[in-house]
């Protein structure tokens, strides 16, 4: 039976050079507590937990590679999605690697430069939670592509997803699809300095609040509170290491 997150968007995680100025910004800015695991020669692995319950991650990343969050998507063989990566025009950054007894992943990159991780679990596997978008919680991935065609094909050729833009958007935002699912979006890049990237969106009560904390924490803002009509308010944020993120209210909630 194929497991129930193949193609969902499972995990998030911080890559920066020092990781504990992190962990006391998202513990300000969202109430998450830090769990470090000892990783042996991987050093040591820093959970982000809400609510008692795992949300996200933290690794010291490599020399060189700018602070970012990294997305992962469940896939049913690591190995076999990592040849797929390379035949289809991405790269392997990080060769499908195993974490004993817990699970395996990779890390590439698109055609376009875009980071992303996949992953599979070495064992049975909750589904992913499917219902409203809850606080302190990653709730939504959003690519951001110099070629949404391009990637449009890459993506769907490689998890299977599909797409659409809604009729009349002048934005030309289009929805990803896993199955029957909404699992994010994509736009065009609005800065022409910016790279291809996938931004997460975490899940907060109040984002006008959060994003004036975000300030007083020693981040920056880079697109103040604004609403959508009929789907939420959000912000982009940056912490105080450089990694950026942005915060949503979604307007069901």
């Amino acid at each position: 039976m194929a497991n129930p997150n193949n193609g969902r968007f499972i995990w998030h995680e911080l890559m920066i050079a020092d990781p504990a100025p992190a962990a006391k910004f998202y513990e300000g800015l969202l109430g998450w507590t830090v769990q470090e695991v000892p990783m042996g020669a991987m050093g040591t692995y820093r959970l982000f937990l809400h609510e008692g319950k795992q949300v996200a991650g933290c690794m010291q990343s490599p020399p060189g590679v700018p602070p970012h969050w990294l997305v992962y998507v469940g896939v049913e063989d690591d190995e076999a999605s990592a040849r797929r990566i390379v035949e289809l025009g991405g790269k392997i950054m990080v060769p499908p690697t195993e974490v004993p007894g817990m699970l395996r992943f990779a890390i590439a990159m698109d055609p376009q430069g875009a980071a992303f991780g996949i992953m599979r679990g070495l064992g049975p596997e909750p589904p992913a939670y499917d219902g409203p978008p809850r606080p302190g919680t990653f709730v939504w991935d959003e690519l951001h592509t110099k070629d949404q065609a391009a990637a449009g094909k890459y993506y769907g050729d490689l998890f299977g997803w599909t797409g659409f833009v809604a009729d009349g958007d002048p934005m030309k935002y289009w929805h990803w699809k896993n199955a029957d699912k909404d699992i994010g979006g994509m736009m065009n890049l609005m800065s022409p300095h910016a790279p291809p990237h996938w931004l997460g969106y975490i899940g907060v009560s109040d984002v006008d609040a959060s994003t004036a904390k975000v300030r007083a924490l020693g981040g920056k803002v880079h697109m103040e509170p604004m609403e959508i009509e009929k789907t939420g308010k959000f912000s982009v944020v940056e912490d105080t290491t450089g990694a950026h993120f942005a915060l949503f209210r979604s307007a069901r909630v």
